[in-house]
């Protein structure tokens, strides 16, 4: 539990970190590509002013009324420095808000530490220089757009976050709830199987009380006593990791089919059939996978309804793994169903609880990392496929 807690936890941090990258790579991109465009666009205003100044008789004042409305119009935020004949500074700001007022040294502050950061990210425009000296020079930074995107990737983690905890908690939901189903499930599934060597030990108590020397009713309890201690080992088993031995198919398949043609309902005409030419040796626990296989003959006794039924139980190997195939003559599982069948606390019966087929698969896939699934299924014929893998000496 540790380990799939802290493997889950590593995994949810990467795939974060990796989202947050992705958001922030393309937000970058997207930032970059606006602010080239911006530059552009400044670029060509001041090329269009040096154009001017160059090549008509304009004064530099008339130009500057003709360029800030220019400038105004793209709603950059913009400061014109100039340099004065004493080396001061004058400032002339647009799209801007600045609560100091425009003499005052917190002016100048706020209006330099402006500068420093709109040059970061764009480098400033010359408009008139002498000797190479700039005298006014163009400042300007992001726009009220790009600084909304620069936002957009916290919002979209944030966003992917919650989404993500969303389905982590419905997961946690759906996996509580199929634990509930297996919980009840197992609760009810352990009454039932303890009622009938219960109820029969009670008999037989019974009919010891008034005939004490009576040694068919110790035989018979004997043998209920070991029937519970068989349902006991197989709820005990399911819960803890077994120790899996070398097993004969052929035995279990036997024993089944025996337990069950003696067991078969007299309002049914049903015949078990085992097609068993080879034995094979498989590694597994013997109990579980009794009663694993047990669940899919009791399943195919309950589907045949009012008619002659005919189970058959047929063994194929192939390579290195043997195929058990568990054939009825049922009413078949219909088409919605079948996506269903291995989910704890699916059933189609009344007073079902869904617990056999899934805990088959859990004890043929997990523990002994088999396979099981419905091979096929229609009006008059069902099969279910087991396949284990065969035991060979030296593996």
């Amino acid at each position: 539990m540790f380990n799939y807690q802290f493997n889950f936890r590593v995994i949810f941090l990467i795939v974060i970190v990796l989202t947050a990258s992705l958001f922030f790579i393309i937000n970058r991109k997207i930032t970059n590509q606006f602010r080239t465009e911006l530059n552009n666009q400044v670029s060509t205003i001041v090329n269009l002013y040096h154009q001017n100044v160059l090549y008509s008789e304009d004064d530099s004042n008339y130009l500057l009324e003709f360029l800030v409305p220019l400038i105004d119009e793209l709603n950059i935020p913009v400061i014109i420095k100039t340099q004065l004949s004493n080396g001061s500074f004058t400032y002339e700001h647009l799209n801007l808000e600045i609560d100091y007022a425009k003499d005052s040294p917190e002016y100048n502050d706020f209006i330099e530490n402006t500068i420093i950061a709109m040059d970061q990210n764009f480098d400033p425009l010359t408009i008139v220089e002498y000797d190479g000296v700039p005298l006014i020079q163009i400042h300007y930074g992001d726009t009220k757009l790009i600084d909304t995107i620069r936002w957009i990737p916290f919002i979209e983690i944030a966003f992917f976050i919650i989404l993500l905890l969303f389905v982590i908690v419905m997961y946690r939901v759906l996996i509580l709830n199929q634990n509930n189903y297996i919980y009840v499930g197992m609760a009810k599934e352990t009454a039932h199987q303890l009622g009938t060597p219960i109820s029969s030990l009670m008999g037989w108590l019974d009919i010891l009380k008034q005939n004490p020397n009576d040694t068919r009713s110790v035989n018979e309890i004997e043998k209920e006593v070991k029937r519970l201690e068989n349902i006991s080992n197989k709820f005990n088993k399911i819960g803890s990791k077994p120790n899996l031995v070398k097993i004969s198919l052929k035995s279990i398949l036997e024993d089944i089919v025996s337990y069950y043609k003696k067991r078969i309902p007299k309002s049914k005409i049903l015949e078990i059939r085992l097609h068993l030419t080879e034995d094979f040796t498989v590694l597994g626990d013997y109990v579980l996978l009794y009663w694993s296989i047990e669940n899919l003959i009791k399943n195919s006794i309950d589907s045949i309804k009012n008619k002659n039924g005919i189970i058959d139980i047929k063994i194929k190997k192939i390579d290195n793994s043997v195929n058990i195939y568990i054939i009825d003559n049922g009413i078949g599982i219909s088409s919605k169903d079948k996506t269903k069948i291995f989910k704890p606390g699916y059933s189609t019966k009344i007073r079902g609880w869904g617990l056999g087929l899934s805990l088959s698969k859990r004890i043929i896939t997990n523990i002994h990392r088999g396979q099981i699934k419905l091979y096929k299924s229609s009006h008059n014929e069902t099969i279910f496929l087991v396949s284990l893998k065969t035991y060979s000496e030296g593996k």
